[in-house]
């Protein structure tokens, strides 16, 4: 009882009066709309991880570790097509602290992959785009600031990986809807640009890891068509924001599964501006790259 009691402000969705609303806004419809007119749309999205515990800061100084942030911060665009997201172009970076870039690099030095791959990922802004069902990636995870080819993927796989919550595939939003504890109006909001949106419809609900596994084809893809079974129970508060007319304009996504898990827990906040116009194309490159491993906050739940 005690999440449910405190899943407004976990969703940072303030619990305050708002006006009745004739008739429920559909989200479903909108997306639709937004799909069939090729709608691009800005994002910005910030992520919260909490990371468990590291003993070898017992050993430091206090006041030892200073600066930096592993939350990751996304910036970009991305347009709509049949089926969703068809391209994205987005900028994503995150600095590490001193004593975590340290101690990565000490994991990286015994072998660890993802560590050295983590320790490259925290030095530099990232550049990711999909489009064409090719992914690119620009910055020192890939080897050099110039474009390298990835390989073939979906066209919304630059947009997440961060974000669990696809509310641009349709059969994913319609579970969702469908399953949500609450649908009514909703507080202001903050578009893509920090525009208030004050005027709003909100969805909210809780799922599982397991629940969205089935209904959620992109959360497969995020996942690598595997969902290790200790993560299936691994509960989910999600919230849809939208204007009146439905359009999405935050979607959020909490877990909190606590110790003994790669991530004690994460909170992630997209945030959409719809005014805007976006020509995404595949870049010249003529060199290839791999993706980093365990870059995206769902990487560490992949099997």
């Amino acid at each position: 009882m005690r999440w449910r009691v405190t899943m407004a402000a976990v969703l940072g969705i303030a619990a305050l009066p708002v006006p009745a609303q004739a008739a429920a806004v559909d989200v479903v419809a909108a997306v639709r709309r937004l799909e069939a007119q090729g709608s691009p749309v800005k994002i910005f999205q910030h992520a919260s991880v909490a990371w468990p515990r590291d003993s070898r800061l017992d050993e430091l100084p206090r006041g030892y570790c200073k600066g930096g942030s592993s939350d990751p911060n996304l910036t970009g665009m991305a347009r709509l097509g049949p089926g969703g997201v068809v391209a994205a172009d987005v900028k994503r970076s995150m600095l590490w602290d001193n004593c975590s870039l340290q101690f990565l690099r000490e994991d990286a030095a015994g072998g660890d992959r993802r560590a050295g791959d983590l320790a490259r990922v925290g030095l530099a802004a990232l550049r990711v785009r999909s489009v064409g069902g090719v992914l690119y990636g620009a910055g020192p995870a890939y080897g050099g600031t110039s474009w390298a080819k990835i390989g073939k993927a979906p066209g919304g796989a630059a947009l997440y990986g961060d974000q669990i919550i696809d509310a641009f595939d349709l059969g994913t939003l319609r579970a969702l809807v469908a399953s949500a504890s609450s649908s009514r109006p909703g507080s202001a909001v903050h578009d893509a640009d920090d525009r208030a949106v004050k005027k709003t419809w909100s969805y909210r609900g809780t799922t599982t890891f397991g629940k969205l596994f089935a209904m959620s084809k992109p959360f497969r893809t995020m996942l690598g068509g595997r969902l290790d079974p200790r993560y299936r129970a691994i509960t989910v508060f999600w919230g849809i924001a939208t204007d009146l007319t439905g359009k999405p304009i935050v979607v959020q996504a909490v877990w909190r599964p606590g110790t003994g898990y790669p991530a004690e827990s994460v909170a992630v906040s997209t945030r959409f501006s719809w005014d805007v116009k976006a020509s995404i194309t595949a870049p010249r490159t003529g060199r290839t790259a791999r993706d980093p491993y365990g870059d995206d906050v769902v990487d560490l739940f992949r099997s």
